[in-house]
């Protein structure tokens, strides 16, 4: 807010005994308040008197260079401090998204009840090597998505939410991204990092080795449009009869990672399997960021076939962590299981169904007893 001295313009600020004109701000109201302009003189120390700044004939020149008024005064707004009475919450310092998904990046102004969008501005910019670029903003009745589907919900900016939406997320889009807030007089900045994973597309397959006759088979994992590249392959195996899965590290081979023309990546790692004399389950085990828990394909190789010849059944995909047992046991321990429940329940009717019946019995008995009370006196 303008000082007395401000207002009344140059003649009366400058021998203000208090010096209230010795900020930057009340200095540029001086010269802005003149009709007539002024001359750039030095000043002088506050809590001195000075003289009168001299208005020069020749007009103002302040007048003259507008544009250049307007922008000092920006940059001396722009270099005030953020006001700390003004916060904004964001998601974190890092938000993990997923490629081609809709993302929404939080930005929320504590305490605002309602706000008038007429003072109000928006600016979400997103800064990357080095380089920063805008990708929306919003003052006053004036909205502009640099990117293309960017959004800030007026509605909820109305409520002190400026989230910004971006539909699709793309990979080269992954950066540090600046909500700055504007609700005059007050501003404040929050950044949030964004991290773009992508899940692999995991498949097993198989087809015989040309080694040995034929008689040797290669199981293929293939992981396609993967990121970012760091991934972990590992086979696991065990026999149907046992439980307990090993690490095979013998016949495998896992291939350099391929970048698609996408920016993903892609690889493939295969296991040679020699025969055997029992039927055997093995795992293609992934481990990658884009997952809490890793991932696997599973396939069964019977090796005890009618025709003599390896079979293997179609391989499946786990939700979720590795198997730790063969489904035949799973299958034996779920009959089990039934089979338990069931006689629990058969148990538990036939001991209700005996307890009703003493009780109808005794309620007979007591009966009886009581109708044959009155011929029993009457004798």
């Amino acid at each position: 807010m303008a000082s007395q001295s401000c207002q009344r313009g140059p003649e009366n600020a400058h021998m203000h005994p208090k010096g209230p004109c010795c900020s930057a701000l009340c200095f540029l109201c001086s010269l802005g308040s003149s009709p007539h302009g002024s001359s750039l003189g030095p000043l002088r120390k506050c809590g001195r008197r000075s003289k009168p700044v001299q208005s020069s004939p020749e007009g103002s020149r302040v007048a003259e260079w507008p544009d250049g008024l307007l922008s000092l005064l920006l940059l001396l707004w722009s270099l005030l401090p953020s006001a700390g009475g003004l916060e904004l919450e964001m998601a974190g310092t890092t938000q993990i998204v997923f490629l081609h998904e809709d993302v929404t990046i939080p930005c929320k102004i504590l305490g605002s009840l309602h706000l008038d969008l007429s003072i109000v501005g928006v600016i979400w910019s997103l800064k990357k090597d080095g380089d920063e670029s805008e990708v929306f903003k919003f003052y006053g009745d004036q909205l502009e998505a640099v990117r293309p589907g960017a959004n800030v919900s007026l509605l909820g900016l109305e409520h002190g939410d400026a989230s910004l939406y971006l539909p699709r997320f793309e990979l080269w889009e992954a950066g540090e991204y600046q909500c700055k807030v504007v609700v005059t007089p007050e501003k404040k900045e929050g950044t949030t990092r964004l991290e773009v994973v992508a899940h692999p597309n995991m498949s097993l397959s198989e087809k015989p080795a040309t080694a040995r006759g034929g008689k040797e088979k290669l199981i293929i994992c293939q992981l396609d449009g993967f990121y970012p590249e760091a991934l972990d392959i590992k086979w696991m195996g065990s026999a149907l009869k046992d439980s307990h899965f090993q690490e095979i590290t013998e016949g495998v081979v896992t291939g350099p990672t391929v970048k698609n023309d996408d920016g993903t990546f892609s690889v493939t790692s295969s296991l040679a399997l020699k025969p055997a004399l029992e039927d055997h389950m093995y795992q293609c085990v992934v481990w990658h960021r884009s997952w809490l828990m890793p991932q696997s394909l599973n396939v069964t190789v019977f090796e005890n076939t009618r025709d003599s010849t390896h079979g293997t059944v179609p391989p499946t995909a786990e939700v979720g962590p590795p198997v730790s047992e063969p489904r035949s046991v799973m299958i034996y321990v779920t009959i089990i299981g039934l089979c338990i429940l069931l006689f629990s329940v058969i148990v538990c009717g036939l001991w209700k169904w005996k307890r009703l019946t003493t009780s109808n019995t005794g309620l007979c008995l007591r009966l009886d007893v009581r109708c044959c009370l009155p011929s029993f006196r009457n004798t």
